[in-house]
C-alpha cells in the first residue's frame, strides 16, 4: 500500500508543469494587438500568416454567441459549465451570430486554462461550418465543410498569460474567461491559445446547424481544479467598425447573474477521497522517513 501510495506521488510530480509555459508571455494590451494562432496551418485570413488583429474599439458583446443548442431558439446562447472527475472531457458547442451584418467571415477560438497544466496535456479540436471567399457583398456561395479543422494542441500552444482576462473591447482588461470569474483575483490567471477555425457562420437559419460554426473537443490530462475555458472571436473583411479585423466575442461578466452572458467552461472536480489519499500517503512517508531516522540513530548506538 505504501509503497503504491509513493508511486502515485512520484508520477504525479513528475507530470504536474508548475507555472506558465517557456513559449507563454502576457498580453500587453486588450486590443491593437496581433494575435497569434497555434494552428500548424497557421492563419486563414489573417494580418500576417499567423496573426489575426483585434481592434475592438468600443461594443462588440451583442452578436457573437456560445451555444450548446445549435437550432433557432439556441441562437442567443447561454453559460454552460462541464464538471468532470476523471481528468478526460469532451463536448460540442456552437458559436452563433444574431447581428445585424447577418454574418462573421472567419471565427477564432480561444482556448484558456487555470492550471497547474500536465505535461501530458493535450486538447483535440474540430470545426465544422461555412465557408466562403471574404469579399463587400457578405456571404456568397458558401460551402459547408465538416471537418476544416482537426488538431491536436499541448501545452506549448499555449502562447499567451498568465492573465485573469480576455482580450477584447473595454477600457483594458476588463472581460473574465468564464462567468463570475474575479478577475482582481490572482490565483484566476489562466493561460491562452487561440486557435482559427477556418469557418465562418451567419444567420441563415435553414442551413446546417442554423449556421452556426460548431466546435468539437476532447481534452485529456486535465488535473483536479484546472478550469478549462472557450471564448470566441469573430473576423470580418468588411465591417462599419474596422476591415479585415477582430472586433467581437461572446460576452461574459464577472457578475454570474448578468443578462446576456454565454460561454463554455470544463471544471476538473477531484473525486470523493483523492485528496485524503493524498494527505495519507503524505503522512506515510512522514513516518518512514521518522523511523528511518531513528533506526540510524540506534544502530549508530549500537555500533558505537
Amino acid at each position: 500500500m505504501f509503497n503504491y501510495a509513493l508511486a502515485s506521488i512520484a508520477a504525479g510530480s513528475a507530470l504536474i508543469a508548475f507555472g506558465a509555459t517557456a513559449s507563454a508571455d502576457p498580453m500587453l494590451t486588450n486590443r491593437n494587438i496581433d494575435i497569434q494562432v497555434s494552428n500548424d496551418n497557421g492563419a486563414l485570413f489573417g494580418d500576417t500568416p499567423a496573426t489575426y488583429f483585434i481592434n475592438a474599439p468600443g461594443g462588440g458583446l451583442n452578436q457573437l454567441h456560445i451555444t450548446t443548442d445549435s437550432s433557432v431558439a439556441g441562437v442567443a446562447g447561454q453559460v454552460t459549465t462541464q464538471t468532470t472527475s476523471s481528468s478526460s472531457a469532451s463536448g460540442t458547442f456552437f458559436a452563433s451570430t444574431t447581428g445585424g451584418r447577418g454574418y462573421n467571415d472567419d471565427i477564432i477560438l480561444a482556448v484558456s486554462l487555470q492550471g497547474p497544466i500536465a505535461n501530458d496535456f493535450a486538447i483535440t479540436i474540430k470545426s465544422s461550418g461555412y465557408q466562403w471567399t471574404p469579399s463587400t457583398a457578405g456571404v456568397v456561395n458558401p460551402i459547408f465543410k465538416q471537418d476544416a479543422v482537426d488538431e491536436t494542441f499541448n501545452e506549448s500552444d499555449f502562447l499567451y498569460g498568465p492573465q485573469t482576462a480576455k482580450p477584447g473591447p473595454g477600457n483594458g482588461f476588463v472581460l473574465p474567461f468564464y462567468s463570475g470569474q474575479n478577475i482582481n483575483d490572482p490565483n484566476t490567471a489562466q493561460l491562452l491559445m487561440f486557435v482559427d477555425l477556418d469557418v465562418g457562420n451567419d444567420n441563415i437559419r435553414t442551413a446546417e446547424n442554423s449556421g452556426d460554426a460548431e466546435v468539437d473537443f476532447d481534452v485529456l490530462g486535465l488535473l483536479p481544479s484546472d478550469i478549462l475555458s472557450f471564448n470566441v472571436y469573430a473576423w470580418a473583411f468588411s465591417a462599419e467598425v474596422a476591415d479585415s479585423s477582430i472586433n467581437w466575442t461572446n460576452n461574459l461578466s464577472v457578475n454570474a447573474a448578468a443578462p446576456g452572458q454565454s460561454g463554455y467552461s470544463v471544471v476538473d472536480v477531484p473525486e470523493p477521497g483523492t485528496v485524503s489519499l493524498l494527505a495519507a500517503a503524505l503522512i506515510s512517508l512522514m513516518v518512514l522517513g521518522s523511523r528511518r531516522a531513528a533506526h540510524s540513530k540506534t544502530g549508530c548506538k549500537q555500533q558505537a
